[in-house]
């Protein structure tokens, strides 16, 4: 296995293994590459935060009589939508920490392991299991793009999440347990 932590030692993740089938390789992501990717959203977070502080502050200015009052009030969810956005960063970074890339001699799945949820599990099937394409980041670590359709947009966007295994130190070992599989392309 690629990194020193046994994905067995935890039993939501054991649990979601069939009978009789072996890891082949498994590591989790750096959490710091999740982080980056959602740092844009403080854009939002802060435009909306802003946009929803200007209206209520205009709001409070205005001379309301009787239910208008309550028209600052209505600034709020856009508050709270810009400290969703805000702390986007944040929940990402702790998705990471819950998350597991996993090989096993029978398929290829994501798995993210919630504290109080049942876990999601993001299985490739074979027909959208690509040669893995390996990219080197320039913070020195890799990722490794799985499906045809991530493939396909890479020059132009980049791979969801749930597309690709991210913050690797090396791709190697994956994209050869991945090889490995019976129905690899």
């Amino acid at each position: 296995m690629a990194s020193g932590l046994d994905p067995l030692q935890n039993p939501a993740l054991a649990g979601l293994l069939e009978p009789g089938e072996t890891v082949t390789w498994s590591a989790q992501p750096r959490p710091y590459v999740y982080i980056l990717r959602g740092l844009p959203a403080i854009a939002y977070g802060i435009t909306w935060s802003v946009l929803g502080a200007f209206w209520y502050h205009g709001a409070m200015l205005a001379p309301w009589d009787g239910w208008w009052k309550l028209v600052p009030i209505l600034s709020v969810p856009f508050i709270l939508a810009g400290l969703s956005f805000f702390l986007a960063p944040i929940r990402l970074g702790a998705q990471a920490r819950r998350t597991w890339y996993v090989v096993t001699d029978r398929r290829v799945f994501i798995a993210e392991l919630p504290a109080h949820h049942p876990p999601k599990v993001r299985v490739f099937s074979p027909h959208e299991l690509a040669p893995p394409l390996a990219v080197k980041r320039l913070d020195g670590l890799h990722n490794l793009i799985l499906t045809h359709r991530a493939q396909e947009q890479w020059p132009h966007l980049y791979p969801r999440i749930e597309d690709a295994f991210f913050g690797l130190t090396e791709t190697e070992p994956a994209s050869e347990a991945i090889g490995k599989l019976p129905h690899a392309a």
